[in-house]
């Protein structure tokens, strides 16, 4: 009797987490805060086109966890690997536009020979404002394209709440 009580309330927590699209409202509307063009201070990725493609949840979260900043974003597609791609944002191109790169800057996948993505996070400080920038690389699985997302994050202006 215990163990059907539980698995009936485990049930009831999960059909209701699904029905309210609770990973959704943890990582954020997808769709918030989207900008129509890449920022000036911001390199561009030659031959990359504006795609309207949505960040996927799991860098949403992991955007969310590294701020609770205003968050705005852009994606690209580009027919380059995403070594070329991760290789194009070097610390010292980035340094020019005036960020500071965190940590290593750039860092992809390591499971196997061939580099399918990554993430390179970047700061910028001025004595009113800290953003950061997060470029998500990832190699589209079913196409030879390459997704880029770039998020900019406010660290001075509190997200709003809905």
């Amino acid at each position: 009797m215990r163990v059907t009580g539980s698995l009936l309330a485990l049930a009831l927590v999960l059909g209701v987490g699904i029905s309210c699209k609770l990973a959704e409202r943890l990582g954020g509307d997808k769709n918030a805060g989207t900008v129509s063009t890449l920022w000036s201070d911001v390199p561009p990725f030659e031959g990359a086109t504006k795609a309207d493609l949505e960040i996927p949840l799991g860098a949403r979260l992991i955007i969310r966890a590294f701020s609770q900043g205003a968050v705005n974003f852009i994606s690209f597609r580009t027919s380059k690997t995403a070594q070329e791609v991760k290789d194009f944002y070097t610390n010292d191109r980035m340094k020019i536009a005036g960020w500071t790169p965190h940590d290593k800057g750039c860092v992809g996948d390591t499971e196997d020979s061939q580099n399918h993505g990554g993430v390179c996070l970047f700061e910028k400080k001025s004595p009113d404002k800290q953003e950061m920038l997060a470029i998500v690389i990832a190699q589209d699985e079913k196409a030879p394209d390459t997704n880029i997302f770039y998020a900019r994050i406010d660290t001075t202006q509190p997200q709003k709440k809905k």
